[in-house]
Parts: C-alpha cells; sequence; structure tokens
C-alpha cells in the first residue's frame, strides 16, 4: 500500500515542480512603463515598497497607491502615508477589505473607477506575480500590467511561497473565480 502511494506522491512532485518554477520562480513579467497609478502589494515591504518608490520618482506614473500602507510593519510607507504631500507624486493609501490580493485587486478598482484610470502598474514580489496577474486583469479588465521585485524573502522561504501560491492558485481556478 505505501509503494504505489509513494510512486503517485513523486509523481505529482514531478510534474508540480517544473509548473511551479516556471509560475513562482521564472514567471513572465510586464514592463515598468507609463500607467495612471502604481498600486505596490502589502507584504515584503524591503524589495517592493522601495521598486515602487523609485518607479513613482522616476515618473513611471503619477499617483502611487500604498496597499496598507499606514497599518504596515514598513516605516517608510507608514511615514509616506502619515505625510503623503511634496513627493512630486500623488500617495493613495489602500486598506483593502478583506486583507488579502483579491480585496487589493478590489480596492484599485474601486479607485481606477473613481479617477478614470485606464492603466495600472502593480508591484509586488516574483513568487506573487502570476496570481497577482490573473486578479488583477479579471478585476481590471485587463488594464493591469504587474511587475515583480525578486524573490521577496530569502531562498530558504521559496518552498513555502511556492507551496502556498499553488493552494491559492487553485482557489482562484476554481471557487474563487470572480474578481
Amino acid at each position: 500500500m505505501l509503494r504505489p502511494l509513494f510512486r503517485l506522491l513523486l509523481a505529482a512532485l514531478v510534474v508540480w515542480l517544473p509548473l511551479a518554477l516556471y509560475l513562482f520562480v521564472w514567471p513572465s513579467q510586464d514592463d515598468p512603463r507609463r500607467a495612471a497609478a502604481i498600486i505596490v502589494l502589502a507584504g515584503d515591504g524591503a524589495h517592493r515598497f522601495p521598486r515602487a518608490l523609485e518607479l513613482a520618482r522616476a515618473g513611471v506614473a503619477p499617483v502611487l497607491v500604498v496597499s496598507d500602507g499606514a497599518h504596515s510593519d514598513w516605516a517608510p510607507a507608514r511615514k509616506l502615508c502619515a505625510h503623503p504631500r511634496g513627493h512630486g507624486f500623488r500617495v493613495i493609501c489602500l486598506r483593502p477589505a478583506p486583507y488579502s490580493t483579491r480585496g487589493e485587486a478590489r480596492g484599485a478598482l474601486e479607485l481606477a473607477e473613481r479617477y478614470r484610470w485606464r492603466s495600472l502598474l502593480v508591484v509586488t514580489s516574483t513568487y506573487h506575480l502570476f496570481r497577482s496577474r490573473l486578479l488583477f486583469k479579471r478585476c481590471l479588465d485587463g488594464h493591469a500590467r504587474v511587475y515583480a521585485t525578486g524573490t521577496g524573502s530569502s531562498l530558504a522561504w521559496l518552498p513555502l511561497n511556492m507551496a502556498s501560491e499553488t493552494v491559492k492558485l487553485g482557489l482562484v481556478f476554481t471557487t474563487r473565480r470572480g474578481c
């Protein structure tokens, strides 16, 4: 009984690993070109937030949306949200509801409708890029490009991130298909 189960698990791993590497380690990403707004997703403030700030300062977009910035563990994001003026770009601090990537995509949709944005550049981590792109494109009718800043954590976390994203992606394709 144990041998067939072991073979099944091994076969599943052989199928899953190359697919996971393609989706979560080497996904295709969009160029960070001009957009109506940049949104930096919560989590991994050490990589995502500085890159989004750099893009905003470079004039990629006149607006920087910081997801969960006012409540963040990232001191620079809290500071920016506490003092949103005088940066050369507009700062909007978003508190997603629910607190998830789906909530961030829905919040971005509300802002896009309110301000009539036709394009959005989403900044996230490499392992998170594929699912973020899927959710934002669903919510924003294809008007979102997604850019990754890197792994977002140490390589030791990569297997856990890949497994977690696999489960979350499964939910996005099955029970949570809408925006």
